[in-house]
């Protein structure tokens, strides 16, 4: 439980987000200010909003829950991985992206494969941007310091970040997430030296994991079984259909900036898991057997004095919290411009009713988070399942709209969203273990695609190709 000065610090630093938000709330004048700050993000609001977004919870805590879980195969397999798969995204991509008028993914969609492609795509996103790895951590956090209902206490969480992000919009978004970028690697990590010392080092560790027989915790990739591995891999290509990364490319106030603060992203993201995998093998060496996400707060608030608990709370806060708001205005804004607008008609919707309906979603989002989120028991396994079936139907449309010279067509695009979501959906009904569902489905997509998109009006002049 936390102190009464525990608690100030963490209250002064929800008035504080509350009132960027707020003060930026006064000066959006359409759907451009709101959703892309004006296109008006410098170098470093993108580096610190890149970051932040990233490291929510299944990034910070999930992740030192999967690092105590299989050691430094967390690392050596997600991060090493899914970090390379991103340089093209960062060299090509981003800089292209910035220069397109398109607002969304799905704008991107339905200039190759038409409307309704678009209207599917933005669905099956809209369902990602709930975050529920990040609500389910919420409610972890609010039951060990402070002993409420981990529903309750996500729901109270949840809804101070739905404030966020409907008031300030991405500019407010960004400016926040700068100070939580600070508070994650400050706070957030301060715990790592002294419990390193405490549990005795690399020696300790060894010594536990020799006695409960899980030396290959410390093997870069023995710790892990395969599945796994190759699900990871997979999952890590998923970046090329992340919302959060087309925004702030977008947002840029240059191609050149885009580009560079995605480099600047890679050295820091690599650190940062490096940490987060140090307090994985000290979590799972002083509590075994223990849920690790758990254990993560119990041993920190633990080591902490009075005062102290309160900054580290908010550097936990902070990767969640930047990341919920992140989503909840992609997802709020997807319901409205990439949804309803499609559906009914840019006409009947005026730039002062999009942004009320487009902060309206915003909650919405938070509502259906709350929703689904405690299915789950470790936060990473409710961003794999949540992010799995998105990939499953836009993955592969989006890569081959990306990199693929051929011909696209409405038809091919339905057809191969189509067997994805199928392939993946029946497979794991039918609980196939062989190799990871979400693989076959890729695999099962590209050649559906290459088929279907011969038959049908050729839209490829609409792309955005970067292999120039």
């Amino acid at each position: 439980m936390l102190s009464l000065l525990d608690n100030m610090a963490i209250g002064m630093f929800a008035i504080l987000v509350i009132g960027i938000g707020y003060y930026f709330s006064k000066k959006q004048k359409n759907m451009e200010d709101y959703y892309l700050a004006g296109k008006s993000l410098p170098w470093s609001l993108v580096v610190g909003t890149l970051f932040a977004t990233w490291y929510g919870a299944g990034g910070f805590v999930g992740f030192i829950g999967y690092a105590a879980t299989y050691g430094f195969a967390a690392w050596t397999v997600w991060c090493v991985v899914a970090h390379a798969v991103r340089i093209p995204l960062a060299l090509y991509v981003g800089p292209k992206a910035h220069v397109r008028t398109d607002l969304s993914i799905p704008d991107l969609i339905e200039s190759l494969y038409g409307k309704k492609a678009a209207i599917i795509a933005a669905i099956f996103m809209f369902c990602t941007c709930v975050c529920i790895g990040d609500v389910l951590a919420s409610g972890k956090i609010a039951s060990v310091c402070w002993g409420l209902d981990i529903v309750v206490g996500a729901a109270i969480i949840v809804a101070v970040t739905c404030l966020i992000a409907a008031l300030g919009g991405l500019m407010g978004v960004a400016i926040t997430d700068m100070i939580m970028f600070a508070s994650m690697l400050i706070f957030g990590n301060m715990i790592i030296p002294g419990l390193f010392d405490q549990v005795g080092g690399f020696a300790g560790i060894t010594k536990v994991f020799e006695q409960n027989g899980i030396m290959d915790m410390l093997h870069p990739t023995k710790g892990m079984d395969l599945f796994t591995m190759v699900n990871l891999v997979v999952l890590s290509f998923g970046a090329y259909a992340d919302p959060a990364f087309y925004q702030r490319f977008s947002a840029a106030d240059s191609a050149k900036t885009a580009r560079r603060a995605l480099l600047t992203c890679f050295p820091l993201w690599i650190t940062f898991d490096m940490l987060n995998v140090f307090m994985g093998l000290i979590v799972a060496a002083m509590k075994p057997g223990v849920d690790p996400e758990i254990a993560y707060f119990q041993i920190a608030l633990g080591a902490l004095p009075a005062g102290i608990r309160g900054l580290f709370i908010v550097g936990i806060l902070g990767s969640i919290i930047s990341t919920m708001d992140s989503y909840y205005l992609i997802g709020g804004s997807t319901i409205v411009n990439d949804i309803f607008i499609r559906i009914k008609g840019k006409e009947y919707f005026t730039e002062k009713q999009k942004l009320l309906y487009t902060k309206i979603a915003v909650f919405f989002m938070g509502a259906l988070g709350l929703g689904l989120a405690f299915r789950f028991k470790l936060i990473f396994d409710g961003v794999i399942w949540i992010n799995s079936i998105n990939y499953s139907v836009i993955f592969i449309p989006v890569l081959f709209g990306l990199l693929y010279n051929g011909k696209k067509t409405e038809f091919g695009g339905l057809c191969t969203m189509a067997a994805g979501f199928i392939t993946f959906e029946a497979l794991k009904l039918a609980k196939f273990s062989l190799v990871p569902p979400l693989l076959v489905s890729y695999i099962v997509s590209t050649i559906v695609y290459l088929i279907a998109n011969q038959y049908g009006e050729d839209r490829s002049e609409n792309g955005l190709i970067v292999n120039d």
